[in-house]
């Protein structure tokens, strides 16, 4: 059995160093990705998006309000354009990503008691720094209007105490939790790396299974396992497991180490989590290409199902906002259970004993394809390729 296990064992890591795919799959692209994310938001948020000013009021009051946007941290003025036209064209041209309008008759109405407008222009398309300048625009906007609130009040004689509480009568003090910096890295890349990891995971299980059939090596592969489809499974995922594990090591010992992501528990709550996640999104593949023995078929479904994992797991969308019918859809794929895990541990850091069962989920989702193994084992004897 020892001689079985063995040679089991050797032969799936053969497989791996004849293929130099798996080594680029398998490790280059999952820590390129990993840090590539950490990298480009490490400093939270993305910070002064270039845009452009349209100002045809040129009076005091436009160039004190050009002032304070330049000022703002989600924007940074790169240049005035003398019109409309203008600046539609360097949008277009991706010069700026947007611009503030200022009309020619702001101060003009500002100074009447009359009501200006100001309009501002975001290109959509780039959907992070459009954000920001959305977020600076509008700060500017509000900052504008009680700007203009206040000196017509104290043009009228308001004493200054009372101009402050007319305009801001309750004062808020804000206190995000867990995440006081507001970061985006904090939060996006700790679910969005992860997943990419575990649709990876899934693909290349998928893969390995599927090429014994393209190959026509299943019987051989079963044979070195002395025909025993459980000991022909755990010996070819032995060596993707090691090395999936070690990779999620390296991503968690930059997000935790390097750049400083909040761990507020135990770091053997996560290594534990990620180890669960790596044998979890294994056992899930397998048990979709048991359930559907069809190379093309089984790849398509962990795609799909793994792209999917990005929106209805709740890391871009909060599951309140979602549809009843498409959040519990979260709860099918096992990086729903890393995510929980995450934020109850390392963001929250609440009690291990309130996380057990997604700890028990991931479990659950390793032991899954036991369920349908005899299939896999019947197709590997009797093998057909649909390319």
């Amino acid at each position: 059995m020892l001689r079985i296990l063995v040679n089991s064992i050797i032969r799936g890591w053969k497989q791996l160093a004849r293929r130099p795919l798996y080594v680029c799959m398998m490790v280059i692209v999952p820590l390129v990705s990993a840090w590539f994310f950490f990298d480009l938001m490490e400093d939270g948020v993305v910070k002064r998006t270039p845009v452009g000013i349209v100002d045809l009021d040129k009076s005091d009051l436009s160039r004190k309000l050009t002032r304070n946007l330049n000022t703002l941290q989600q924007v940074e003025i790169k240049t005035t354009y003398g019109s409309y036209q203008e600046a539609i064209d360097a949008v277009q041209r991706a010069e700026v990503f947007g611009f503030f309008f200022i009309p020619s008759d702001f101060s003009t109405k500002a100074l009447s008691g009359e009501k200006p407008t100001l309009s501002y222009y975001i290109n959509y398309s780039y959907y992070a720094p459009a954000s920001m300048q959305f977020k600076g625009f509008k700060t500017l906007s509000v900052l504008a209007n009680g700007g203009i609130v206040s000196s017509v009040l104290t043009t009228a004689g308001m004493p200054k105490e009372m101009v402050s509480a007319t305009l801001q009568p309750v004062v808020t003090h804000v206190h995000p939790l867990n995440n006081p910096w507001l970061s985006y890295n904090y939060y996006l890349s700790s679910s969005f790396v992860p997943c990419l990891l575990a649709l990876i995971v899934m693909l290349i299980t998928v893969f390995s299974i599927g090429m014994e059939w393209h190959a026509g090596t299943s019987r051989n592969w079963l044979r070195t396992a002395d025909n025993s489809i459980v000991l022909a499974t755990f010996t070819k995922l032995f060596p993707h497991s090691f090395i999936f594990i070690n990779v999620g090591l390296a991503i968690q010992y930059m997000m935790y180490v390097k750049y400083g992501f909040p761990l507020n528990c135990n770091p053997w709550n996560m290594i534990v989590a990620m180890a669960l996640l790596v044998f979890a999104c294994q056992g899930f593949a397998l048990f979709i290409i048991s359930l559907v023995p069809n190379f093309r078929y089984a790849s398509t479904i962990c795609t799909l199902l793994g792209m999917l994992s990005f929106s209805f797991c709740g890391f871009s969308l909060p599951e309140e906002v979602m549809y009843s019918w498409i959040s519990p859809l979260g709860y099918l794929m096992p990086i729903k259970y890393f995510f929980l895990i995450n934020a109850d541990q390392a963001l929250n850091g609440i009690d291990l004993s309130y996380s057990r069962f997604y700890y028990v989920m991931l479990i659950l989702y390793s032991l899954l394809p036991i369920t349908m193994l005899w299939k896999l084992r019947k197709h590997c004897l009797d093998p057909f390729y649909i390319p």
